[in-house]
């Protein structure tokens, strides 16, 4: 199929940062396509189908709800089955929703793909570089660090240079939207459902049994319901009376629950990390440089250095990252440019 180079697919959430992106595109001059990537088979769609409307965009329903529920939330279950902390959404973008725009394009005859993300592509000497997006407070790359030079060269971010207080206030002006509501961190759960309730539901109970919660000097304070169901610096959801407590810890031999009232213990501080499946966007970091590092979506940049070790790379830190956790990525970063990453296995 020949490509139309104004033929742009945008991956459609009937959100106001995917209806803003749209506009963008037609205010541009591109031809928007846009296709709502259907995850959950019960989903009611007229409300998206008359935002479609509203807007003057042609709509493309992909329903990926087997996809998604086999590789995301299947793999998030497996990953806290095995005492790690997932981010979902960083697999999500890489494996489903980037990789399936990118074949709807190809299928639609489209050149480029777009989403409403807040980041920035710049190419600098013939390479891709991905950069953090002008709203600090919004910038979502660290959740794109596994995009790859192939992908890049196709992917459009017409938010990266917007501040999503005025790209809310223009989705109002236009009347596209009554209300705008912020979308969740964690978009298979229920409205209010916390993780820790999803786990519950989902988990096999045979293999999450419950057992003792101890601090450092051994004294037995309460019950876990699962050691599955519990990640590094948790607070809520312990039960425990005279607390508050944080999770430093579990002894999976014993099926004990490691708790302290320090929230600066020795277990929750790291300043050293071991991250593997690494992807570097364009070339690999310097040895002995210093960088910036960001161990959760939320956390602070802090500097460090990186050195490669076998299959591994370790990261130094100048300040400790509190409650690092295995099966987060840790993002690298050079000033605003996203280097790349890798998922932590060892803190």
């Amino acid at each position: 199929m020949i490509k139309d180079n104004k033929k742009v697919v945008v991956g459609f959430s009937g959100g106001v940062d995917s209806t803003m992106t749209v506009k963008i595109l037609q205010e541009q001059g591109y031809q928007p396509v846009a296709v709502f990537l259907n995850m959950f088979p019960d989903k009611n769609l007229a409300e998206i189908e008359a935002l479609a409307d509203k807007i003057g965009v042609k709509l493309v329903i992909k329903d990926i709800s087997n996809i998604f529920s086999d590789c995301i939330i299947k793999g998030f279950l497996d990953e806290y089955q095995r005492n790690r902390t997932p981010n979902p959404c960083v697999k999500c973008n890489f494996e489903v929703k980037f990789k399936i725009l990118l074949q709807m394009a190809e299928e639609l005859g489209a050149n480029k793909i777009a989403t409403g993300h807040y980041a920035q592509i710049k190419k600098e000497n013939g390479i891709f570089k991905l950069f953090k997006g002008q709203d600090e407070k919004k910038d979502q790359s660290y959740f794109l660090y596994r995009l790859t030079q192939k992908e890049l060269a196709k992917i459009i971010f017409p938010l990266g240079n917007r501040v999503k207080k005025e790209v809310k206030k223009e989705a109002l002006e236009n009347a596209w939207f009554d209300e705008i509501k912020e979308s969740q961190d964690v978009c298979f759960l229920d409205k209010k459902e916390k993780v820790q309730d999803f786990l519950k539901k989902n988990l096999s109970t045979e293999e999450n049994q419950s057992g003792n919660i101890e601090d450092e000097k051994e004294v037995v304070l309460g019950q876990h319901q699962g050691l599955a169901y519990y990640t590094q610096g948790q607070r809520k959801g312990l039960d425990l009376a005279g607390g508050p407590f944080y999770v430093i810890g579990k002894n999976l031999e014993k099926n004990i629950l490691l708790v302290s009232k320090n929230k600066e213990h020795s277990a929750l501080v790291n300043r050293e990390i071991l991250v593997d499946q690494v992807n570097w966007i364009g070339k690999e970091p310097v040895e002995g440089q210093t960088y910036f590092f960001k161990s959760r979506y939320r956390a602070q940049l802090t500097p460090g250095k990186i050195t490669k070790e076998k299959n591994n790379w370790k990261v130094v830190l100048e300040k400790s990252q509190w409650a690092v956790a295995k099966g987060q990525s840790l993002v690298v970063y050079s000033d605003r440019e996203v280097v790349g990453g890798g998922i932590i296995r060892l803190v």
